[in-house]
């Protein structure tokens, strides 16, 4: 209701005779929960754009918006609701392609690309009570998959897609708290582990292992291989010992880039203004978060890319010489 009554009221404003309203576009960006990375990213993207209204003289208004993560803000742009949204890139080619969690909604092929944040990391968190070594010690277990619509909700199904099963037969129970629950939960007992892709040295991980017993553990090397091979857009990871309390040895992992992704109609003068706040700040925004570890201007412009570039998005690229 509130979320209506906030839309009814941007719609009143904008349609008020002589108002400032009437001349501002606004756009929401759909991020994901506030305990991961994609929430406070946004923040900082529209930080940025918010900052330029003085300097660049346009009228331009971004608001951030905590939801499910990748898969709603996904069906979200598709639905219309949104028109910017951050998605793991695993997420972004099902929603082109209407596959895995996009069998119901269809193909949206209105999706585009506007760039990378950086590499989210598939953890795997157990407390060393339990004997879990690695992922395939999870069967049988109390799992936390991550809430319905997020993007870790659907890498934990493409996994266990590669042997032939899914959460619901291979978990005894998978469990869908959000990532600010998570922690407590797994220190509680009521669950054995929680698997989360974020970025290394994430404060929601930490806070499960500086809380109780908890450990990261590695993914075991088939389920590794059998995630990136042939797929362009994950990649092998190593979580090096010592990131986390209690963590003696590195942990081997995969990861998947995030994306930012808009809808075709989104307005040019938005996305343009959007991506050159980033592109013009790359190396502030840099230091905002582990997110953008190793990220680079020219890496940012293509990782996890398997949709078309918005267009106003691709005249900056052309502009500023990152895509000739």
């Amino acid at each position: 209701l509130l979320v209506a009554a906030a839309a009814a009221f941007v719609g009143v404003m904008a349609m008020a005779p002589g108002s400032e309203a009437q001349e501002t576009k606004y756009v929401n960006i759909g991020t994901g929960g506030i305990g991961g990375d994609f929430y406070p990213s946004g923040g900082y993207i529209c930080n940025l754009l918010n900052k330029g209204r003085k300097k660049y003289g346009y009228k331009i208004r971004c608001t951030v918006e905590s939801t499910a993560g990748s898969v709603a803000n996904l069906r979200a742009i598709q639905a219309g609701e949104l028109s910017v949204g951050i998605a793991e890139a695993d997420s972004q080619a099902a929603s082109w392609a209407g596959t895995g969690s996009f069998k119901a909604t269809g193909a949206n092929k209105n999706l585009r690309y506007l760039f990378a944040l950086g590499a989210d990391v598939m953890h795997v968190v157990t407390r060393k009570d339990t004997g879990i070594k690695s992922f395939l010690d999870l069967k049988g277990r109390i799992v936390n998959t991550g809430n319905v619509g997020s993007g870790g909700e659907a890498l934990i199904e493409d996994a266990l897609s590669k042997y032939g099963t899914t959460t619901e037969k291979f978990f005894k129970q998978a469990t869908k708290l959000t990532s600010r629950e998570q922690a407590q939960a797994l220190c509680d007992g009521k669950i054995d582990a929680f698997i989360y892709p974020v970025a290394i040295s994430a404060a929601t991980i930490a806070e499960a292992t500086n809380t109780c017993d908890a450990v990261v553990v590695s993914w075991n090397d088939a389920t590794i291989s059998k995630m990136v091979d042939g797929v362009g857009y994950f990649s092998p990871m190593v979580i090096p010992a010592g990131t986390y309390r209690g963590q003696d040895s590195d942990a081997t992992t995969w990861a998947s880039p995030a994306t930012i992704l808009a809808d075709a109609n989104a307005d040019d003068e938005v996305i343009y203004n959007l991506v050159k706040a980033v592109f013009d700040n790359f190396e502030n925004l840099k230091k905002q978060s582990s997110i953008y570890t190793g990220a680079t201007r020219e890496g940012a412009v293509t990782a996890g890319r398997t949709v078309p570039y918005h267009p106003a998005a691709l005249r900056y690229y052309k502009e500023v010489g990152l895509i000739k």
